[in-house]
């Protein structure tokens, strides 16, 4: 799948997929703007380098809509809702949004240019517990690679990524 992260205004953008099934769904606006690591690249990184099937972007491979994300090729309807609709609570996805809050934490305290405030160190202490370093850093590092790249884009800019073939095929 190819997932294409487009600025779409000064602190804006969107994110579009297109699926294995030839269909293409967008989230747009994306949620959480960052002009260095946008918050679902983050959840990509994370999702892809832990494997995460069941996460934002393993949800939108196997035909799902990870609750946010909306058809290009035909109108939104309560019909293609149904068809692309994912039970919700997945493990993955509260791994997904605890890793991707505690690896863009780490990547702006990585790249502060000032002390972080005790509070913030604090609540990514609670994070990381029981969280290889090492696991933090290699992610970190990839947004390292990715963050120049997407800093680096104009409005109308993308960054298009690959996303792993799902293992198992949706219901499409």
């Amino acid at each position: 799948m190819l997932v294409t992260f487009t600025r779409t205004g000064e602190r804006r953008y969107a994110v579009t997929a297109e699926r294995p099934a030839g269909d293409r769904v967008a989230a747009d606006p994306a949620p959480g703007f960052h002009t260095h690591v946008p918050h679902d690249l983050v959840h990509f990184v994370v999702e892809r380098h832990l494997g995460l099937r069941e996460g934002i972007y393993g949800t939108l491979a196997d035909g799902g809509d990870a609750g946010t994300f909306r058809p290009l090729d035909e109108p939104y309807s309560k019909k293609w809702a149904r068809r692309n609709a994912r039970p919700t609570g997945r493990p993955d996805m509260a791994r997904s949004e605890r890793f991707a809050q505690l690896v863009q934490g780490a990547w702006e305290v990585r790249h502060a240019a000032r002390p972080t405030p005790s509070g913030v160190r604090a609540w990514l202490d609670e994070r990381a517990a029981g969280v290889d370093p090492a696991l933090v850093d290699a992610l970190v590092d990839r947004l390292d690679e990715l963050a120049p790249r997407w800093h680096a884009l104009g409005v109308g800019g993308s960054l298009a990524l690959d996303w792993p073939a799902p293992a198992r095929s949706g219901r499409r």
